[in-house]
């Protein structure tokens, strides 16, 4: 009895010290990764024709599904006018949940019971990304396929640099042209060929000191559709150029065609 004793004492430790020497062998090559709940967005109001398209006032408040509770909760606090953008905080984004949201669009909508809505638009949102989503005139669209809801891919930059990305959010330029955009401090065509309802990445472009002046061109030409003088930009950081309006005009009381540029 006491041998057989023994015999169990010593299996038991050779199993432990088998299982620390298992347990030493074993190497993490990464950290364990861990996701973030939310991701993060930014919305910009630049519909000219709203009021006329929907027959009501121009201002629109988001909202966003609540899968738990089947109800919208807003995202945007005061209603946006033409122009407008939330949030207002230079630089900064709201927090949206991951995955796959819906984003309701309502005019004067205080709470879910009052709000009327324009249209829903399900969007796929993934963890720690940025996205822009900008409202333009293509809520003409039934499919709204042409929404422009877009991944802020920013870049990593230098202090001789910015990032800079060109949108073109109007829908009602001239059929099958394109514009091009131009930068007096780079003398050069910094945007070619570029579509209504198109975006483009962000480029690495050189910082000025000075302030830049940003010209919309028809395309291969050096006919001016816009100008945006005295653009001043912080080294580092990334921005989004958007060529906005009612390509139709160019009275400023009428929304006329003109450029924005917003910071990410």
């Amino acid at each position: 009895m006491k041998k057989s004793l023994q015999h169990i004492i010593f299996g038991a430790i050779i199993l432990v010290v088998g299982l620390a020497a298992c347990n030493k062998d074993t190497v993490y090559v990464a950290d364990p990764i861990s996701s973030s709940s939310n991701a993060y967005i930014k919305f910009l109001h630049l519909s000219p024709s709203l009021a006329t398209i929907t027959g009501q006032a121009d201002n629109v408040t988001l909202l966003n599904l609540d899968l738990k509770s089947n109800t919208y909760s807003k995202i945007t606090g005061t209603p946006l006018a033409y122009e407008r953008y939330f949030p207002t905080t230079t630089n900064a984004y709201a927090t949206i949940p991951t995955g796959l949201q819906t984003i309701k669009f309502s005019l004067a909508a205080v709470n879910q019971k009052d709000s009327l809505e324009l249209f829903l638009k399900k969007v796929q949102i993934d963890a720690g990304k940025y996205y822009s989503f900008i409202i333009t005139d293509s809520i003409k669209s039934e499919s709204l396929s042409k929404a422009m809801f877009l991944q802020d891919d920013l870049l990593t930059l230098g202090a001789s640099q910015i990032g800079m990305r060109l949108v073109h959010a109007i829908w009602n330029d001239t059929a099958a042209k394109n514009i091009d955009i131009f930068s007096r401090r780079n003398n050069a065509t910094i945007f070619s060929i570029r579509s209504a309802g198109s975006a483009t990445t962000f480029i690495p472009l050189n910082y000025f000191t000075t302030s830049d002046t940003l010209i919309v061109r028809r395309a291969g030409t050096t006919f001016a559709l816009a100008t945006f003088n005295g653009a001043t930009f912080t080294p580092g950081r990334n921005y989004t150029l958007v060529y906005k309006g009612n390509g139709a005009v160019t009275t400023s009381t009428a929304k006329p065609r003109s450029l924005l540029i917003y910071g990410h």
